[in-house]
């Protein structure tokens, strides 16, 4: 029985304005490993990204999701450019099975994961625990993407071994506060 390799649909949310964007970043790297096992779109409105990942089809045949943009320390949401997306605005079931990863500082707090995970039916979520810096988050989502879709490691030995590298490994890597796996 022939496997078949893991996909990653990412989703960028970042103002055009901001200097760098994470997605684009990952997409344009991740892109020259393998171009048909990778998809990104960008969206910059709640209503368009609510509407688009409402339909199922969209998000077919991709194994990973990954959500690049905003955290809100003042509430549990993810900030787009023109509105902010809290997790009972996702629509029911919209991950269902996937593994879904944000490049959102502070959404890995259980006010947001909790219901997120009880609505969208994600299989498990990784998020940063406090403000990552854009180079160490590119840095970190890169090894780990890089690992689960070409080198086959299960998306918790992925997790566990970019974190020992990168956050809390012998040398004490240099992306701090690192990230968090939620199941």
């Amino acid at each position: 029985m022939l496997l078949r390799r893991p996909r990653l649909f990412i989703i960028e949310c970042i103002p055009r304005s901001d200097e760098f964007e994470e997605g684009e970043v990952l997409y344009r790297f991740l892109e020259m490993t393998d171009p048909k096992e990778i998809a990104k779109k960008e969206f910059t409105s709640k209503t368009a990204f609510i509407n688009y990942i409402r339909r199922n089809r969209n998000l077919e045949g991709f194994n990973f999701v990954h959500l690049s943009g905003h955290g809100d320390s003042e509430r549990p949401a993810l900030q787009m450019p023109h509105g902010y997306v809290r997790p009972e605005d996702f629509p029911d079931s919209c991950f269902e099975k996937k593994f879904v990863t944000f490049s959102a500082c502070g959404l890995s707090r259980d006010d947001f994961i909790s219901p997120f995970m009880e609505i969208t039916g994600a299989k498990a979520v990784i998020a940063p625990r406090k403000d990552v810096r854009f180079d160490d988050a590119a840095i970190w989502y890169l090894t780990y993407y890089y690992l689960v879709l070409h080198h086959r490691f299960t998306p918790v030995k992925a997790f566990d071994r970019v974190n020992d590298m990168l956050c809390y490994g012998p040398r004490r890597g240099r992306v701090k506060g690192g990230f968090e796996y939620w199941r």
